[in-house]
């Protein structure tokens, strides 16, 4: 017979570093949407109602969200402020009931899967605060692998950069994650005809984000003629291959990801 499972609920940040260093193999939880009760540790840590770790900020250039905010509370505050494509990516997560429980910490730190909020979050070059006992450490989103053991996520900050272009596309089926899904996100300004910035993400199993290819295109005038495009797009392809033999995927979520690439730059021409 399965062990019982054990949840405590933990009422500050100080509670939870008390656990963690108390509980071998502990498990940090939230809306635990994500997360069969079956597949639950022995022992876990529900970080929900930690006021700290819910709260919303706003500020001239971004958004500080505590990572135990839900989504739906997320989309309600930012729309018309935030990134018109990130509250698309946003309101793709799961029903309305899941959005009320789900939160954007769950979402990034979800184990063994990059869920929808990965590409976006990495295109806008998110910088996100972890805490452990005794320190405080900001890293941005390009860094991000994982928590590190016996630290909490606890910060996602948002910057408020204007785009020219905003897309998001998602994949797979709808309020659903399975191996078929992926985000992706392409985003550009402009000055005077000349490509200034650009950002392209896609992530599930395979994440591709690459500066070296973007700072290519940086600089190039437009409109981007259909020979430019297609030879964007099949350096892209073999960027992506690199990766995609590394793991094992889909074939579909290559050609997925290469015609969004190309919708999108051709929205360019």
């Amino acid at each position: 017979m399965e062990k019982n499972k054990t949840i405590l609920i933990a009422k500050d940040l100080a509670d939870v570093f008390y656990h963690i260093k108390n509980t071998s193999e502990l498990q940090i939880i939230s809306g635990c949407t994500a997360t069969n009760i079956g597949d639950l540790k022995e022992r876990s840590v529900s970080i929900r109602s930690i006021p700290e770790l819910n709260v919303i900020e706003r500020r001239e250039r971004y958004y500080d969200f505590g990572s135990a905010v839900t989504i739906s509370r997320i989309i309600s505050a930012g729309k018309g402020r935030l990134p018109s494509f990130l509250i698309d990516a946003l309101e793709t997560i799961g029903t309305e009931q899941i959005k009320n429980i789900a939160t954007i910490g769950g979402n990034i730190c979800s184990r063994n899967f990059r869920h929808t909020l990965w590409s976006p979050l990495l295109a806008l070059n998110a910088k996100l605060e972890i805490k452990g006992p005794g320190e405080t450490k900001t890293i941005p989103f390009s860094q991000f692998t994982s928590v590190p053991e016996k630290h909490l996520l606890t910060k996602i900050r948002i910057p408020l950069n204007d785009w020219d272009i905003q897309v998001f596309k998602r994949t797979g089926p709808k309020n659903s994650i399975s191996n078929l899904s992926a985000g992706f996100t392409f985003l550009v300004e402009t000055q005077h005809g000349i490509i200034t910035n650009i950002r392209i993400t896609f992530a599930g199993n395979i994440v591709f984000f690459n500066p070296e290819y973007e700072n290519k295109i940086i600089g190039t005038r437009l409109p981007l003629s259909e020979r430019i495009i297609d030879s964007l797009v099949e350096e892209a392809k073999n960027l992506y291959m690199e990766k995609r033999n590394k793991i094992q995927e889909e074939p579909i979520i290559r050609a997925q990801f290469l015609n969004l690439l190309r919708n999108s730059f051709e929205q360019l021409m």
